[in-house]
């Protein structure tokens, strides 16, 4: 069981200047409370202030640290596309020059040996190679080859010499081929011999 308890009140008189302490003393408190309201708030949101702060500061430097990141990625792809847009122009423009060492070798397969153009023009063409061994674009090699469709470009095919082992072999060459380093300029036009 439990026993509840009646409180009474009993009105109290005061006298008016025991009411106006009595309010002094409530509207003091009231106002102590208020300010203690008042600057609690304020107190909290500095704490939490120099955490978000601190928070935000970090934030800030994830941030530039990814920026800075990105930039040297933008950076080096750039490079690598510059670069790889030079070496596709440098290869355009020496395979266009390629024309110029075939027309020579025509010409000096075609004058005789005692004629006074022949040892000009062998000099030209021997310059011209020279020119384009120092850029790094070297001849393939093709007669006595077996047939490679990525170096060769094959214009005939003659039935098999005797004695060939290979199944497909290279046995005379219409135009030179031309690579640099493991790019190929221009397939040799070749005759094959099929077995």
């Amino acid at each position: 069981m439990t026993i509840s308890k009646k409180v009474q009140r009993i009105p109290v008189r005061r006298s008016r200047k025991d009411d106006r302490a009595a309010t002094d003393v409530s509207e003091e408190a009231a106002s102590e409370e208020a300010v203690s309201v008042e600057t609690q708030p304020l107190l909290q949101p500095d704490a939490t202030t120099s955490a978000e702060a601190s928070k935000e500061a970090v934030d800030w430097r994830d941030m530039a640290l990814r920026l800075r990141a990105e930039m040297d990625n933008y950076r080096r792809r750039q490079q690598r596309l510059a670069e790889e847009q030079i070496a596709a122009e440098r290869r355009r423009l020496l395979s266009a020059f390629l024309t110029v060492p075939d027309n020579l070798e025509r010409i000096v397969t075609h004058l005789r040996p005692d004629d006074p153009h022949h040892e000009s023009i062998k000099v030209a063409y021997d310059e011209f190679m020279k020119l384009l061994r120092l850029e790094g674009v070297e001849a393939i090699d093709a007669v006595g080859a077996p047939f490679d469709p990525q170096l060769h470009e094959a214009v005939a095919m003659v039935p098999a010499v005797d004695g060939q082992r290979e199944q497909m072999l290279v046995i005379d060459e219409e135009q030179k081929g031309y690579r640099i380093g493991e790019q190929i300029l221009r397939p040799a036009r070749v005759i094959v011999a099929k077995r």
